[in-house]
This record gives C-alpha cells, sequence and structure tokens, in this order.
C-alpha cells in the first residue's frame, strides 16, 4: 500500500478520492456506456501489460490458454 499523506487519510487523501471520482469522469463514462462503448461480452480481450505484484511485468497476450480472471477495481 501507499500512503497521500498522515495516517488516517487527511486532506491529501480526499484530495486525491475527489480528483478520481470526479463529476465528469461519471458522466464521461455513462456516456461511453450509452453508446456502446466497450467490448462485447464474451469478446477477447485486447493484449496488454501491467505490472505483478512481485515487481515483473505480465503481458496478457503470454497467458493465452490459461485461465485468466482480470479483475479491475479501487481501493481508495
Amino acid at each position: 500500500m501507499f500512503s497521500l499523506g498522515r495516517a488516517g487519510g487527511g486532506d491529501r487523501m480526499a484530495a486525491y478520492n475527489y480528483e478520481h471520482f470526479w463529476l465528469k469522469h461519471f458522466v464521461t463514462d455513462l456516456v461511453h456506456t450509452a453508446k456502446g462503448a466497450g467490448l462485447e461480452p464474451g469478446s477477447e480481450a485486447p493484449d496488454f501489460d501491467l505490472e505483478a505484484t512481485d515487481g515483473t511485468r505480465v503481458r496478457l497476450g503470454e497467458l493465452r490458454g490459461r485461465p485468466v480472471l482480470l479483475h479491475f477495481g479501487s481501493g481508495t
């Protein structure tokens, strides 16, 4: 985990949350959803890479043929 200020959150954490969950982001997501943007259920996910918990890079394409669970969320 990381810290954005004093223990317990504080003003910096509140500012972080405000920046990341601002109304304009909600409206943008709503518009994209209404337009049908995104992938259709059952379609293939685009290839991308992310940092693993051990610091290595993992590319989705390298996992082809293996069971993969993609879970995106926020800890804030």
